[in-house]
């Protein structure tokens, strides 16, 4: 096959090359210990054995010359590696996971944009396919998740598309799945990071797309997952704010517009309730001395279970009672079981909107700083407003002001028993039972923390209180 015969060179103990001659231009094939093989001849383009060495001995010493003139030198040690490695692919089983790993590297050193599945072969558009995912009728995770008993809530989705709409879509326009990079989730996160948005709420816009891309590679639509690791933003939330006692009691003495919206702050007062779960709240739900929390109510889901997916009881004071039975017979609707007690006027089948206990809350701090609001002038004005826009005192605020008053007088068990904010461990040590000594105790720290707040009057109705009573048995 050759003008000359191969010469074997012996280096360190074991052969590293091999010269021969393929018409007048003298070869060398380099020798692989690990794959057992020599490797393809490469041209020395030397006629002569001895200047055809020195080029090779050249090469160990300061590399292989490349075609391209853009390309440096490549040592021999990383031609042989390479080698191995091509080897190895080409014999050894891979699995999902491995073939995934070895495609993050080369993403990470943008030596490819994307691989496709043959499998799946439908490579379809990025923003389309979290559109897709995120949609309440069409989503398979979202039906996984259901069928597993998990939880997933529909205003959560319609948080997610909201978020995928305006901030996924414009950045990644049309680019397909298999293509998306760890680089451009890296920009896309520091995109958001010029938007003057809280870390809280970039860690959530950023959960529509590293959520999904996990799930597309667990479920084997791309090859590796590129948002694994992806670091998240850090930042302390600004916390809610905490009336005072005082105001507080001076709060409730205040004469509001509604008596729904009143009501329903002094009832998350005096028991820590959601705004959800205040506006769930049903006639036959009312007890002698006790709330059974069962329902919660979104906008987008109509009425569902609690945030934790877990019923709980929790006492309720005397006066707060005879007033939600009161608010209960005035429904315009007519008065049954399953009646909301923060009724709507429109229609039967929702409660009032949950913005009319919040605005209503805003209204009341501004009269218990103001006295009446409509009188000062519009400077006045915008300094109250700033004043308890920087206390942050929002709806969600009695659940905090609940807590700390309930935490200064029983242990914390007992305070998660009454909000159902529990930890993992507590939640597994507790969910199934509640013990009635835990109930009897938080009984005697709410009259204990709120009896003196809600001492005022109160309009006597106790034929409309009488007529609800048989409805909460």
């Amino acid at each position: 096959m050759y003008d000359d015969q191969c010469m074997i060179i012996e280096g360190a103990g074991m052969r590293r090359f091999s010269l021969y001659r393929r018409g007048k231009v003298y070869y060398c094939q380099f020798y692989n210990p690990k794959t057992k093989k020599y490797l393809s001849g490469r041209s020395t383009g030397q006629t002569n054995r001895n200047s055809a060495y020195l080029v090779v001995q050249n090469w160990i010493q300061n590399g292989i010359p490349t075609p391209r003139s853009d390309e440096s030198a490549r040592s021999v040690s990383d031609i042989l590696n390479l080698a191995t490695l091509i080897e190895t692919l080409r014999t050894i089983d891979l699995s999902k996971k491995d073939v995934g790993r070895i495609v993050d590297i080369l993403k990470q050193r943008d030596l490819i944009e994307g691989v496709i599945d043959t499998k799946n072969s439908r490579d379809e558009i990025f923003t389309l396919f979290l559109r897709r995912f995120w949609s309440w009728d069409q989503s398979p995770y979202i039906n996984e998740k259901l069928a597993h008993g998990q939880q997933i809530g529909e205003r959560h989705c319609y948080d997610m598309q909201l978020w995928r709409k305006n901030y996924w879509d414009p950045f990644f326009s049309d680019i397909s799945l298999s293509k998306i990079k760890r680089s451009d989730l890296v920009q896309f996160s520091l995109w958001l990071s010029e938007k003057n948005l809280k870390p809280k709420t970039i860690n959530n816009i950023l959960s529509v797309g590293t959520v999904a891309l996990r799930w597309a590679s667990d479920n084997e639509l791309i090859v590796s997952n590129p948002a694994k690791g992806l670091a998240k933003f850090s930042g302390h939330p600004k916390k809610r704010g905490v009336l005072e006692q005082v105001e507080a009691q001076r709060l409730f003495e205040l004469d509001w517009d509604d008596q729904r919206a009143r009501i329903g702050n002094l009832l998350a007062m005096t028991t820590g309730l959601r705004a959800g779960e205040v506006l769930g709240l049903q006639v036959r739900d009312i007890k002698d001395d006790r709330l059974h929390i069962r329902h919660s109510w979104s906008t987008k889901e109509g009425l569902k279970s609690t945030k934790n997916g877990e019923e709980r009881t929790i006492p309720l004071l005397p006066s707060v009672r005879r007033q939600l039975l009161r608010l209960a017979a005035d429904n315009p609707h007519g008065l049954g079981p399953a009646s909301f007690v923060f009724w709507s006027t429109r229609t039967p089948e929702a409660p009032m909107d949950f913005h009319f206990l919040l605005n209503s809350l805003k209204t009341m701090l501004l009269k218990l700083t103001l006295h009446d609001p409509s009188t000062v002038s519009a400077e006045e004005l915008q300094q109250a407003k700033l004043y308890w826009r920087t206390r942050n005192i929002v709806f969600h605020s009695w659940r905090h002001y609940f807590a700390t008053h309930l935490a200064n007088r029983i242990d914390l068990r007992a305070v998660q028993l009454a909000t159902g904010h529990r930890s993992p461990n507590m939640a597994a040590h507790y969910a199934n039972h509640a013990q009635e000594q835990d109930f009897k105790l938080v009984s005697n720290a709410i009259e204990e923390a709120f009896g003196t707040i809600i001492q005022f009057s109160i309009p006597q109705k106790e034929q409309k209180e009488s007529q609800c009573e048989h409805l909460t048995m």
